[in-house]
């Protein structure tokens, strides 16, 4: 689970329980404490005896495929048991995530009176981080567990249903059209009051109009052999720039949505061009996440490599290193976060002197800077965490991380604003598991 970060306040839930006819019959509360989250249940309208009670899935109570029996069920679009751990076994309340659905709660126990009643901790579930129970279901289901037998402990039917949400938040979302679509990054045109997105899986870029939400498609994927779109950054003169991934590229296209170019790093078997930050000096410089350099891209649109970082304190390791990065706005430094470790770092545009702000940003990936106040997209962790920097940007404190209505691998994020606007990547859903669709963008106000 992921380390909380001070709040003025302990993070809650509620989810109201509803039997298939829609009718309220019973109410969930969630409350976040330290590591753990207790939890209270009570449902009225039940058989006496013990029910199976567990986190499904997704956030949806809507009829739908029931893997127990493959059959349409009421409340099957809530999906199977949720499972960060990606166990695929059904196990007791106790068992660590690793080995069994962290969805598996303890069972509910009915009265006479057809009222159950239950409360409890867990350190299984979580209202942020990997075990982030926001926007999905508590379901009570018709039978008692029996906590081996996949996938679901022989409990019997869906009897009741409620999505897991959080109060006191406002959200808008921004709904993308694919079913491939895995919105990576996202950028801003201020003078367009257009968002851009692109796909990760096949490069589509997509504009939203950020007042309506109407989406189109901004630049196809595929085109001039962009097969991936990371980070994306609007410079001054409305130009869209994007990080190729795998491809090792950075494509730059005209505000009508033509390639002006592609310019292409230098011939390696594993590059990955991450993200992109254009500085007040009119160069771009640009992350790789798995070659120790920084590029950097001049007004003329020449790539060169500006910062071995063999040469420095940032020590390259497995998985993704250097991610999102941000220039600050007086054109002296750079911010870049280390994904893999969880290191903010500062890098003197002038010297190249490497400096560490800070750690505990673990899964760090896209960075917005607003005035000395940072905000970190951190992707497998499900949240957005706001660092307070100090004057020089030489060091910086975690005060807050917002998993708003349940976020789903945040990858990066932008300011429209007095708010923020955050990819839902579910990139960690690529190699395995089902993606919640749409896919969303989710706007929301800086904390």
């Amino acid at each position: 689970m992921m380390s909380m970060a001070p709040a003025s306040a302990p993070l809650t839930a509620t989810a109201t329980l509803r039997d298939p006819a829609g009718q309220a019959l019973g109410t969930a509360t969630f409350r976040q404490s330290g590591m753990n989250v207790q939890v209270s249940v009570e449902a009225r309208g039940l058989t006496p005896g013990r029910h199976g009670m567990h986190v499904h899935e997704y956030g949806r109570c809507t009829p739908g495929v029931d893997p127990a029996t493959n059959t349409v069920v009421p409340f099957g679009g809530a999906g199977g048991h949720f499972d960060p751990g990606m166990s695929r076994n059904h196990d007791d309340p106790q068992a660590a995530n690793k080995y069994g659905h962290g969805g598996d709660l303890p069972m509910l126990d009915v009265g006479a009176d057809g009222t159950g009643r239950a409360s409890f901790t867990s350190d299984k579930i979580s209202l942020t981080g990997m075990e982030g129970i926001l926007n999905r279901t508590l379901i009570i289901h018709a039978q008692p567990d029996d906590y081996k037998t996949d996938p679901a402990g022989l409990t019997g039917g869906r009897q009741r249903c409620g999505p897991i949400t959080r109060g006191n938040v406002t959200t808008r979302d921004y709904t993308m059209p694919g079913a491939q679509d895995f919105p990576e990054g996202v950028a801003y045109d201020a003078n367009k009051g257009v968002l851009y997105t692109g796909s990760a899986v096949n490069g589509t870029i997509y504009a939203i109009n950020a007042a309506s939400g109407a989406v189109s498609k901004f630049s196809e994927g595929g085109a001039l052999g962009r097969q991936s779109a990371l980070g994306l950054k609007v410079d001054p003169q409305g130009r869209v720039w994007i990080a190729g991934g795998a491809q090792g590229t950075v494509s730059i296209l005209t505000p009508d949505g033509v390639t002006l170019e592609v310019l292409e790093t230098p011939e390696s078997p594993n590059p990955y061009i991450n993200d992109l930050a254009p500085a007040p000096d009119g160069n771009v410089y640009v992350t790789d996440s798995t070659r120790p350099v920084i590029f950097r891209v001049d007004r003329n649109l020449n790539l060169t490599r500006w910062l071995d970082l063999n040469d420095t304190p940032i020590k390259y390791g497995p998985g993704i290193n250097l991610n999102g990065i941000v220039a600050t706005p007086d054109g002296r430094y750079l911010l870049t976060v280390q994904l893999n470790t969880g290191d903010l770092w500062r890098i003197d545009l002038r010297t190249k002197a490497v400096r560490k702000v800070m750690g505990g940003l673990m899964d760090g990936d896209g960075l917005v800077l607003d005035g000395r106040t940072l905000y970190v997209a951190r992707n497998a962790m499900q949240a957005v965490s706001k660092v307070t920097l100090s004057a020089d940007y030489g060091s910086g404190q975690l005060v807050a991380e917002e998993p708003l209505r349940g976020l789903r691998f945040p990858a990066t994020l932008v300011a429209v604003g007095g708010d923020l606007v955050v990819t839902q990547s579910q990139l960690d859903k690529l190699q395995g598991g089902t993606p919640e669709t749409p896919f969303r963008l989710t706007r929301f106000r800086k904390f």
